[in-house]
């Protein structure tokens, strides 16, 4: 190798590799976390009407009000 070009070779990796190295651990320290559960429960379906029919009854107490 010419003696200039293995001065400047060393100088960019003598520079680079610092910089090379931060940005690894920057990149490995911020990736996201794997999730903790592969995929959410299946919900079981709840009858609208019944929703309907419990919100307007209004002989059960509020859940926030003392009985």
């Amino acid at each position: 190798m010419i003696r200039g070009l293995r001065r400047r070779h060393r100088l960019v990796w003598t520079v680079l590799f610092p910089i090379l190295a931060v940005l690894l651990a920057a990149a490995a320290l911020l990736r996201p976390e794997p999730p903790l559960v592969d995929a959410l429960p299946e919900a079981r379906e709840v009858a609208a009407d019944g929703v309907e029919a419990r919100a307007q009854d209004e002989t059960e107490p509020a859940r926030n009000e003392d009985p």
